[in-house]
């Protein structure tokens, strides 16, 4: 009976440990991957493209120097190689950081070119604002492991977006961002 019980215990031991290995993380932080969710893997990881910023100005601005600056951030090209659907979730290791203070999801607008979205905003009368997030989408998450986070993209429509990370230290989006598309 002793035996018997040990090696239950043994099994379960041993089942355990393989269940608490099975989910892999990101290496680094603050590198989104495609999560394969049916054998708890890394897929693809998100396209890193560099972002620009750029201000347009409204023709009132140029005629009387009254009316609004905006700013965008701007991406070359006019689609992600990455193609998702909402069935997809992403996996991030943001190393215990809360994510709706550190990443933002936003959805571009397409020009001819590019992809952009709207960063900031300075008024005659208005005043300035920054980081406005008028392209942000709100976005579901729940903890992936140790320090990753999975956010699933079925709540987002189709389009194209890009994740972007906080810089802390300075509270603004950097300049690369991770791109995708969902169809």
């Amino acid at each position: 009976m002793k035996k018997i019980l040990m090696f239950a215990v043994a099994i379960l031991s041993i089942s355990m440990s393989v269940c608490a290995q099975s989910v892999q993380e990101p290496d680094f932080e603050f590198e989104p991957f495609v999560a394969n969710l049916q054998d708890s893997t890394l897929g693809d990881p998100l396209p890193c493209e560099n972002a620009y910023i750029k201000a347009k100005a409204g023709a009132s601005m140029y005629l009387v120097g009254i009316g609004k600056v905006k700013s965008y951030y701007y991406v070359d090209g006019v689609s992600s190689s990455l193609v998702l659907d909402k069935k997809s979730c992403l996996v991030i290791n943001l190393g215990g950081q809360s994510p709706l203070q550190t990443i933002s999801i936003n959805k571009f607008e397409i020009l001819k070119k590019k992809r952009r979205f709207q960063n900031g905003e300075v008024g005659s009368f208005t005043g300035a604002s920054v980081n406005n997030d008028e392209a942000a989408q709100s976005f579901r998450y729940k903890k992936y492991g140790n320090s990753s986070v999975l956010i699933p993209l079925s709540n987002l429509e189709s389009g194209e977006y890009c994740l972007s990370i906080t810089n802390s230290m300075t509270n603004s989006k950097s300049a690369k961002v991770y791109t995708f598309s969902i169809k």
